[in-house]
């Protein structure tokens, strides 16, 4: 388990690394770094709020962030038909609700959407260990899927903005703070998302750790419950 943590958080440490590095012009370089950055945490946190109301409606308990997708990671894009880049967000939350009736799960999950205005609609695909039972809303701010697997009791709730010009190289370094991206940078996004979390947006290297050196959730995890900015 230690090893399989491991290798997905340098997974995830060199995904930040070379899309720091690879990143090309896009049309929000002209923009001021402070403007993008605030642009990308808006729809950032419009996506984490629809997704925290969401798992918070199935079960107001601890979420695991799945495979280190806590999103506040922008990622590249291509606008629409254009050959330009830009960036968007997604971000994954899972919990093992073994034994529970996956209807009782879908229609919490749409419960969690109709309180946010947002219209679901639920698909049931398969049938013995392969059935899923599925609830997508989309809105204004992502579109968000909660996949219920009855075979183990998983739950399964993604999100995913549209895409955004801008540059994700010049976010990322105002989200960390510095200019230099340090190898440890994933040590201090969140490992989970309970009832009282709330989206952070800037990680700044004086900031609590949520995971081990050797890539296992720091227990407990820290609370934040009022999110760090970065000085203007």
């Amino acid at each position: 388990m230690r090893s399989t943590s491991r290798m997905t958080m340098t997974a995830l440490a060199v995904g930040l690394v070379l899309m720091m590095s690879s990143c090309t012009a896009t049309p929000g370089d002209d923009e001021p770094a402070a403007d993008l950055y605030g642009q990308a945490r808006e729809q950032y946190t419009a996506m984490a709020e629809q997704l925290h109301a969401v798992i918070m409606a199935i079960e107001p308990v601890e979420w695991r962030v799945d495979q280190g997708q806590y999103g506040a990671r922008p990622s590249g894009c291509q606008l629409g038909v254009s050959s330009e880049t830009g960036y968007s967000f997604s971000a994954v939350r899972a919990l093992e609700l073994p034994g529970r009736d996956p209807a009782q799960v879908a229609a919490a999950a749409s419960e969690g959407f109709a309180e946010l205005g947002v219209a679901a609609e639920v698909v049931e695909r398969g049938s013995g260990d392969a059935r899923e039972v599925t609830v997508v809303g989309e809105s204004d701010a992502a579109r968000t899927v909660v996949v219920v697997r009855p075979a183990d009791g998983r739950v399964l709730v993604s999100s995913e903005t549209g895409c955004l010009p801008g540059s994700s190289s010049e976010i990322l370094t105002t989200m960390f703070g510095e200019e230099l991206y340090p190898d440890d940078v994933w040590r201090r996004i969140p490992a989970t998302e309970g009832p009282s979390s709330v989206p952070q947006f800037f990680f700044p290297a004086d900031g609590p750790l949520y995971y081990e050196e050797d890539g296992t959730p720091t227990q407990p995890q820290p609370l934040v419950t009022r999110a760090p900015t970065p000085a203007p």
